[in-house]
């Protein structure tokens, strides 16, 4: 009986890895799309982080409240997310695209 031992996860990773920085032409190509995503992913973990803290914040009463208005605030949550990763966020953006752009062995 032979039994054989399935790629482990990183094996699979850097292959996938290798595979889409091919499909781009240029490593400034891949470093500027990983930094987007970084900054994207920066801005979806502001967005948990502001959502579970608008929870307990009463409703707007010009709003009269209702789903209109949670809504709109999920919408304003997610805007704001937007607005603090475009202007710096928090610091996580950075240090997760070197950590990609180095899995990918293109300098930072």
């Amino acid at each position: 009986m032979t039994t054989t031992v399935a790629p482990s996860a990183y094996s699979a990773a850097d292959a996938l890895a290798a595979t889409n920085a091919a499909r781009l032409k240029s490593p400034e190509q891949v470093k500027a799309r990983i930094e987007a995503q970084a900054s994207e992913f920066e801005a979806v973990f502001l967005s948990s982080a502001l959502k579970t803290m608008f929870e307990n914040v009463g409703t707007d009463p010009t709003l009269i409240g209702g789903t209109g208005s949670e809504s709109w605030r999920e919408l304003l949550v997610d805007e704001y997310a937007k607005s603090f990763s475009a202007r710096g966020g928090i610091g996580l953006a950075e240090p997760i695209a070197n950590q990609l752009l180095k899995m990918q062995e293109i300098d930072a």
